[in-house]
């Protein structure tokens, strides 16, 4: 029970090593030469991690060979069976398509092995030997199903598999090549385009909770395709840069800049409401912990029409943080109320600024829609900002900081490059909460919000206004993770 077993093939026992065509002797089936597939490597730059599959960097072989026992929890068909599957032909050797066609089979059958470790098939073999001694004790002839042969038709995905290869060579950002999370993006246009041919959907099944499910044709949901997304994985890896964090002594240098341009631009409207934005936009990702695609849907009728209702809550005047629009997994337009604290304890006047930026926007003739807006396709039309139109508001005061305070923000630390308002103000507050000791539950209930975003429409239907009226049943829980930072 050694090696790799070609199903339709069916070679014996008495095949010479180097002479199965890498259908039977596990070293003989090795990664083509031409087999320039990145694998993953720990990194030496402490900003770039390698994702949690740790490489095993001990293992020179790894995912360069197949294992004896690989063909017992994998199913495998050699590369020129594979070949034939998909085009109905033999290979042809001075053909420069076919030849990289069969690198890429080699390559994708090796990934689909490594989706299991080699201490998995070496132990999954030695079970199996114990199973044919034990059959062998009882006279039996047959302990195991036919491998084949297949049918001369992709059923696994190799065609898919292959183009997938392919891609993951392009160039990326981060890194060399493109990330795997870049590369799967390939696998849901297959696996969508296969579901609208005839014969791509099977049955549909209906549970009496109103669930239900459809069974899928597709190839790319084959157990071979998934073991092979897997292997591909691990072999590539995960590199990602990770947005820096800003601080609370960032964030409290960006307000002093801030506050300083506020009283200097007395005569500046536009000027003015360029501050409150940025000045907003910071306190919405730091005190709220929004990430960026959260901070662009702050509502400016939502809060207006809420404005004076919150500030006068007794004991306890809060800023009523609306979002409004359509988040993820929700049907329709949704409203959410996130309530802040007036004051935070480092000094910041959330309640003053955001007032500051209202007043700013009426002035302007901006009583309703997103607090941050762009241009649409007409001059007289206006639609919700991007997290891409706020980086340059987050940049350009930090950088403002660094000038400034160098032994804040050091001058080594390229801004444009290492912040973004997609995590960076998210970030910094789950630091700062830390720090300060805020308690889990406060956290947790701080971010109720998405938990209600993710509920798939499970809760009930609620009005803008029984949304924040809601809310203000928690406002001392939800504000003390603003005020207490």
């Amino acid at each position: 029970m050694s090696g790799v077993v070609c199903a339709n093939f069916g070679y014996e026992r008495g095949v010479k090593p180097g002479k199965c065509n890498g259908a039977w002797h596990a070293h003989c089936y090795r990664k083509d030469p031409r087999d320039s597939f990145p694998v993953c490597q720990p990194q030496g730059d402490d900003e770039q991690l390698v994702a949690e599959e740790r490489m095993e960097t001990d293992d020179t072989n790894r995912f360069q060979e197949a294992r004896d026992g690989d063909f017992l929890v994998t199913q495998f068909q050699c590369d020129q069976c594979h070949f034939e599957n998909c085009q109905h032909r033999s290979a042809v050797s001075t053909s420069v398509q076919d030849e990289l066609a069969l690198v890429c089979i080699r390559r994708a059958n090796l990934d689909a092995f490594w989706s299991r470790e080699r201490s998995t098939v070496g132990a999954n073999r030695r079970e199996g030997l114990r199973y044919l001694g034990a059959a062998d004790s009882c006279g039996w002839s047959t302990p195991y199903p036919a491998r084949g042969p297949f049918p001369v038709r992709d059923d696994s995905g190799m065609q898919m598999a292959t183009s997938m290869l392919l891609r993951s060579m392009d160039a990326g950002n981060n890194a060399k090549t493109v990330q795997y999370e870049t590369v799967r993006k390939m696998r849901s246009h297959l696996s969508s385009f296969f579901h609208t041919v005839p014969g791509g959907i099977g049955a549909s099944f209906m549970t009496e909770e109103g669930g239900g499910a459809t069974i899928s044709m597709s190839p790319t949901n084959s157990m071979w395709f998934k073991r092979f997304m897997k292997g591909s994985h691990k072999r590539m890896g995960d590199v990602w840069i990770p947005d820096r964090p800003v601080t609370i002594h960032e964030l409290k240098a960006a307000f002093e800049l801030l506050e300083a341009d506020w009283d200097e631009l007395q005569a500046d409207i536009v000027g003015r409401r360029d501050v409150v934005l940025t000045a907003t936009m910071l306190i919405s990702g730091f005190f709220g912990a929004l990430r960026g695609e959260e901070i662009v849907r702050v509502d400016v009728g939502e809060m207006r029409s809420n404005w004076k209702e919150a500030l006068s809550y007794p004991e306890l005047a809060h800023v009523p943080l609306m979002l409004a629009g359509r988040f993820k997994r929700e049907i329709g337009e949704k409203l959410f109320c996130q309530p802040l604290a007036a004051v935070s304890k480092s000094g910041i006047k959330i309640a003053l600024w955001f007032h500051r930026a209202l007043e700013i926007l009426a002035a302007l003739g901006v009583q309703r829609g997103p607090l941050f807006r762009k241009r649409g396709r007409s001059i007289q039309t206006v639609k919700r900002a991007t997290v891409g139109d706020l980086d340059p508001m987050l940049h350009k005061i930090l950088k403002r900081v660094q000038s400034k305070w160098p032994s804040i923000i050091p001058d080594a630390v390229d801004v444009e490059d290492e912040y973004s308002s997609f995590r960076s103000l998210r970030r910094g507050a789950t630091s700062e909460a830390q720090n300060c000791q805020i308690p889990k539950e406060v956290i947790e209930a701080n971010n109720r919000w998405r938990k209600q975003s993710r509920s798939r429409g499970l809760t009930p239907g609620m009005s803008m206004m029984e949304r924040y009226s809601d809310a203000k049943a928690s406002v001392p829980t939800l504000t003390r993770f603003s005020a207490e930072l």
